[in-house]
């Protein structure tokens, strides 16, 4: 059990470093490019990360035994 919660931790911890990541990318992009598209994809990019990630949407169409 203890082994589970230390990969939730990592797991968790590497996403947030992602979305760190991301979001300096983003300042960038909006500063040099001026592309509404590209901050677009990133801020899709990152909404589905949060998604997965944080509010486990993925699990709601997976069958779960034991309840």
């Amino acid at each position: 059990m203890n082994e589970k919660r230390s990969a939730a931790y990592r797991a968790s911890v590497t996403v947030g470093l992602v979305l760190a990541v991301l979001t300096i990318v983003e300042y960038f992009a909006a500063i040099y490019l001026h592309s509404t598209i590209v901050l677009f994809l990133l801020a899709l990019f990152k909404a589905v990360a949060v998604l997965n990630y944080f509010m486990h949407v993925s699990r709601l169409w997976t069958q779960q035994e034991g309840h």
